[in-house]
């Protein structure tokens, strides 16, 4: 089935990396899970590359503090959560990433992240879209954000369309997004499985297009610019159709993430020759 990109009618007008120092964005959180090595079902290429390259990339040039998981088990995933979830305020920012296998219940509507000792046929270890909904909800954060990169990821959010077009309208939009609370999900496709890697490259096609535009960014990067940048380079090279929107019944207020380059905080700071 050819994929279907959803595209959002939203111009993009650059922020200048002085508005960093406008707002206070808070601190920034991420846990970083990549599962390669399964015990039971087969082996993936690419996520535990990816996890590794993102958790240095959100450090490097984001200055998040992340905690990485490679090759995870449920309790290794549900426990890093648990841990952050109590150490966290509503001045903080937490970015949870997922590369690994999913796996969707189609008589439940329920999609499951798979840990590296999951069993084909048996769910008793598997994470469920409810787990992590459960999980966002009681985290104190302001803004949290779930990037999964896993087969039937769609069932964590719903469609949602967004219009912007001035750049008054835009720095407005951010202040907007930043003083309310998000829970939203970024994911590699809808309802449908997702390519382990593609293109001779160690990386998904999904994980690259992420990282190409945390790279590119030099000022502030919200959620729904990430994802038009990210969607389409997917979406023209494999059937899978990325999506973004908010996470169903995990209290969010309408805010959305907000990626601030390191770089930009420390420009727009530094003192005057």
């Amino acid at each position: 089935m050819p994929a279907i990109l959803l595209t959002l009618l939203i111009v993009f007008l650059p922020i200048p990396p002085a508005s960093a120092a406008v707002e206070n964005f808070g601190n920034y959180h991420a846990i970083v899970i990549g599962n390669n090595n399964y015990e039971e079902l087969a082996d993936l290429k690419s996520a535990a590359n990816d996890a590794r390259a993102v958790a240095q990339l959100l450090k490097s040039d984001y200055g998040f503090k992340v905690r990485l998981l490679i090759d995870a088990t449920r309790e290794d995933v549900i426990g890093a959560l648990a841990k952050i979830r109590a150490k966290l305020t509503s001045n903080d920012n937490l970015l949870i990433y997922y590369a690994g296998h999913g796996v969707l219940d189609e008589y439940a509507g329920e999609g499951y992240w798979l840990p590296v000792n999951a069993k084909k046929d048996d769910p008793s270890n598997w994470i469920s879209n409810g787990d992590i909904t459960n999980m966002v909800r009681a985290i104190r954060a302001k803004h949290v954000m779930v990037v999964s990169d896993s087969c039937f990821s769609g069932t964590l959010v719903r469609a949602a369309n967004a219009k912007l077009a001035t750049a008054e309208q835009r720095s407005v939009w951010i202040s907007r997004m930043n003083s309310k609370r998000s829970r939203t999900a970024l994911v590699s496709g809808g309802l449908e499985p997702v390519i382990d890697s593609g293109g001779g490259s160690k990386h998904s096609v999904f994980a690259k297009a992420f990282m190409n535009t945390l790279r590119a960014n030099t000022g502030v990067l919200d959620g729904q610019r990430l994802f038009s940048e990210v969607g389409r380079p997917v979406a023209l090279e494999l059937d899978q159709t990325p999506q973004y929107s908010d996470i169903r019944r995990s209290g969010h207020e309408g805010g959305d993430f907000l990626f601030i380059r390191t770089s930009a905080v420390q420009v727009a700071t530094a003192p005057r020759p």
